[in-house]
């Protein structure tokens, strides 16, 4: 155990570091808006009582068209859609082949029409009215062909399982796009539209569940500009509020992500790195009496505060950050011991 502490120790001040720094690439917001032609595309199922928080915020600005494709819902999506003023597209569901995400937001592109950029957003989130056009300046000022943000909510799952999980995003997708894969969160994607079809569209990712790191993989790999912006102020979701619900949300992100990626090699993977993160938070609190330990225990707070502050949780939530690096362990043992994942009562892993 007193070599584990040290190594626990190293480990996570050096991990710490490097995850600081990849804040550091994640862009600002631009504080001036620019007008643009800009499509809006919401992928829906069974969102009625979602619509009437996000479409406020999009209907009715300058330029901005927007289209809700109506997923095989059940409830009364597309008339809550329509009464806000948005356009509305019908789907039975994903064609052969097809996840169902990424079909309905094929859909929804083919009603383009000059629109100069496209605008991916979740169902579940809130725009503030001036966020549009701040991203489009954002691009413009970057030079990027996509721009993507995170929103943010409140509940435990934002101060105590996604800072960890945050680093861990980081460390497989870096915001500044140079990593195996690059970044960007499905809650809000602005992508150039010229730059989109130029490298295939939603066509090249069709069976994809990654779609949004999928897209800014695409995009970067056929020569975009890909950045990662802070937009959190402006952008709220309520879609993984809840414990469970945030649970399920990354559950059905990263069982197929994994697949995708590694085959059968993915669970065996899963089964590591569950263990290895299991360790890694828990080292530090059952050898809390060595001073290793209390430099992996301090490490592993300052990325949980940095991200627990530009969420606006609270930072004193950072004193549990290795107890929620062992749930991260968990989690993961769970994506790999307990096969497939479900979303919106289709199943996606």
């Amino acid at each position: 155990m007193g070599m584990m502490g040290v190594v626990s120790g190293l480990v996570s001040a050096l991990r710490s570091a490097r995850t600081m720094t990849q804040w550091q690439h994640v862009a600002r917001l631009s504080a001036s808006s620019e007008a643009a032609s800009v499509l809006v595309v919401v992928p829906a199922r069974d969102e009625e009582a979602a619509l009437p928080s996000l479409l406020p915020g999009l209907v009715g600005r300058p330029g901005v068209r927007v289209v809700v494709v109506n997923d095989a819902s059940g409830d009364a999506t597309a008339s809550v859609a329509r009464s806000l003023g948005a356009e509305v597209v019908e789907s039975s569901g994903p064609a052969e082949g097809w996840a169902g995400k990424t079909h309905a937001m094929h859909l929804g592109v083919q009603g383009a029409r000059d629109e100069e950029w496209l605008l991916f957003v979740d169902a579940d989130v809130t725009f503030a009215p001036e966020l549009v056009g701040r991203l489009v300046a954002t691009a413009a000022e970057l030079g990027a062909d996509l721009v993507s943000s995170s929103g943010r909510g409140s509940g435990p799952a934002w101060w105590f399982l996604l800072p960890a999980f945050n680093t861990l995003v980081f460390e497989g997708s870096p915001p500044d796009g140079r990593g195996a894969t690059a970044l960007a969160v499905g809650h809000c994607v602005l992508v150039r539209r010229s730059a989109f079809h130029a490298a295939g569209g939603w066509k090249a990712l069709a069976g994809t569940c990654a779609d949004d790191v999928g897209l800014a993989t695409l995009l970067r790999d056929a020569g975009g500009v890909v950045r990662f912006v802070d937009a959190s102020a402006l952008l709220t979701t309520s879609g993984i509020d809840t414990f469970g619900d945030c649970w399920r949300s990354l559950r059905k992100s990263i069982q197929p992500t994994f697949r995708e990626m590694f085959g059968v090699w993915a669970r065996p993977l899963l089964v590591v790195a569950g263990l290895l993160h299991l360790a890694y938070g828990l080292v530090p609190v059952l050898r809390w009496r060595s001073p290793w330990s209390w430099l992996a225990w301090f490490a592993q707070a300052v990325p949980h505060r940095e991200f627990v502050r530009r969420v606006g949780q609270p930072q004193v939530s950072a004193v549990l950050a290795p107890l929620s690096w062992a749930t991260i362990g968990v989690f993961l043992l769970d994506c790999a011991l307990r096969p497939g994942a479900s979303w919106k009562g289709r199943r996606v892993g």
